[in-house]
């Protein structure tokens, strides 16, 4: 056996232990462990919170709170309603966070920075022992009260070398997020991202926590999503299951294990009711060089998306193949499914250029480069998206259409149905036909 084989046998071994992981535990989603008549602080009347419409970093109250309802055992944090800027937050193990219906966190975000507003994490020093990097936190929880509360950067331009994300979630065991809406304008990041430890030890597989694990995030949304993110991503996760969730632009689930370390990969998940409208599509498998375990599916709503699903290689990044030079495509497990797909047609997709020649020509008058000069608004284009090659298999069940004069033969389209030609070209003739008139209407 030479070194590539060994590499992707030695790694599909991992998955099998994840899987067993799985079995063994027999939890796929949180459980809930918040006591209805347990410890509850009110983080106005407790901890002297106000509601000053924003006006000042309130970062150090919420930590301090948090920091002692942890230490006195967990329980119940009641943020009232009002509006508040906060980020960089840490959640400690048996806190959960309970905001009250409306109100709005905006992010403390200085120009020219990264941030994220809520971290299910362990808080390590810069460097940090062995040990220390297998710290994690458990039973914690961030969920609205009466209702949707809502995380809102709406007022920020996309700027290069910033970012945003609500909430990171790494080293946690059963977690829970739900109704939370998140106001974006087309920023860098998903609002939600789920990544594994950065830990290059060896032993990680064994570790009890290694990514994030045993979660639910249910009845979340996002509004005016860039094309390149949406409401959430996957880079690392365990047993974690989605429910009612929705994303206005992106992509509502991103399956694209695309981030860079040893340890990237997702393993037993399950989602249902996904719905994406004005996007580029409601899922999207991308597995890069990862070897992702089952990922299984059911409900899908698309509205005026480019597609409902899509499903391609990635490719192994660069800096992913400094790490591992063996690196190679990816995959998901068998078993894998998306069912129960429903595709209305409209014309306010996200469509990336290089998928041109997948467009009908007779739409061609509808397209306008609305985003970052690679990304136009344009028509739904089909169901589902396959550019695999092959490498792995997800089934497709139950596909139905409305609205669509094309591609309702087929429910899932790959390279070999779009025109021939080469996209930089097309999209050349494209702008010399449209002249001056490419992004307005």
């Amino acid at each position: 056996m030479n070194r590539r084989h060994f590499i992707k046998a030695k790694r599909r071994i991992l998955v099998i232990i994840f899987m067993l992981t799985g079995i063994i535990n027999l939890q796929a989603e949180y459980t809930e462990t918040m006591n209805p008549n347990g410890l509850m602080k009110n983080l106005k009347s407790d901890y002297g919170l106000i509601d000053d419409n924003a006006k000042t970093n309130q970062s150090e109250i919420f930590q301090k709170a948090i920091d002692g309802l942890a230490g006195a055992g967990g329980g119940r944090l009641i943020v009232p309603k009002g509006t508040y800027c906060i980020a960089g937050v840490y959640l400690k193990s048996n806190v959960h966070l309970l905001i009250e219906k409306d109100t709005v966190i905006k992010p403390y975000w200085p120009q020219g920075e990264k941030t994220v507003v809520f971290i299910l994490d362990a808080k390590r020093p810069s460097k940090t022992t062995p040990e220390q990097d297998k710290e994690f936190i458990e039973n914690v929880s961030i969920r609205g009260l009466g209702g949707r509360f809502i995380v809102d950067y709406s007022e920020r331009q996309r700027k290069e070398g910033e970012s945003i994300r609500a909430v990171i979630c790494r080293m946690v065991r059963n977690f829970l997020i739900s109704g939370l809406d998140i106001k974006d304008n087309f920023t860098s990041h998903c609002g939600l991202t789920l990544t594994p430890t950065g830990s290059p030890d060896k032993d990680v597989p064994q570790w009890e926590v290694s990514r994030a694990t045993d979660g639910t995030i249910r009845n979340c949304r996002i509004f005016n999503a860039s094309p390149g993110y949406g409401l959430v991503q996957l880079h690392g996760a365990q047993s974690v299951h989605f429910e009612d969730i929705y994303a206005k632009g992106g992509v509502a689930l991103r399956l694209e294990t695309g981030a860079v370390g040893p340890q990237i990969a997702v393993y037993d998940i399950t989602a249902k009711n996904i719905t994406c409208e004005n996007g580029r599509c409601a899922v999207m498998l991308g597995p890069h060089s990862a070897v992702n375990g089952v990922v299984k599916v059911d409900g899908v709503i698309s509205k005026s998306c480019a597609y409902a699903v899509t499903m391609g290689k990635g490719g192994v990044k660069e800096a992913q193949l400094k790490l591992d030079p063996d690196a190679t495509d990816g995959s998901f497990a068998d078993g894998s499914y998306v069912k129960n797909i429903h595709v209305i047609f409209g014309k306010n997709a996200q469509i990336k250029t290089h998928v041109m020649l997948a467009i009908p020509e007779e739409y061609y008058d509808d397209l306008y480069l609305r985003w970052f000069n690679k990304f136009f608004e344009g028509p739904s284009i089909g169901a589902v998206k396959d550019t695999t090659e092959g490498l792995y298999h997800i089934k497709i069940e139950n596909v139905t259409f409305e609205g669509f004069k094309y591609n309702t033969d087929k429910n899932i389209l790959t390279p070999e149905d779009f025109r021939p030609g080469k996209w930089p070209d097309e999209l050349r003739k494209w702008k010399e036909r449209k002249g001056t008139d490419t992004t307005g209407k």
